[in-house]
C-alpha cells in the first residue's frame, strides 16, 4: 500500500480503541507495580478499589457475552 504508513498495534495509545476491560486491567496493573510513598498511599489505596470496583461492574456487564 503505497502512502499508508504502517503502524505497529502494539504503539496504538488510542485509548477509545480498546477494550474497557482491557483499559481497566492495564491501570490495576500500573497502580500495582509502581512504588508509592507513604504519604500517597491511602489516595492510591481507595482509587484501587475503585477500579476493582469498576473492573466487576463490567465483567457483570457482560462485555464478554
Amino acid at each position: 500500500m503505497q502512502g499508508m504508513e504502517w503502524r505497529n498495534p502494539a504503539n496504538v495509545t488510542d485509548r477509545g480503541l480498546w477494550h474497557p476491560w482491557l483499559r481497566i486491567n492495564r491501570v490495576l496493573r500500573a497502580m500495582l507495580h509502581a512504588r508509592w510513598s507513604a504519604e500517597a498511599w491511602p489516595e492510591v489505596k481507595a482509587e484501587f478499589k475503585k477500579a476493582l470496583a469498576l473492573k466487576s461492574q463490567i465483567r457483570r456487564a457482560g462485555w464478554f457475552n
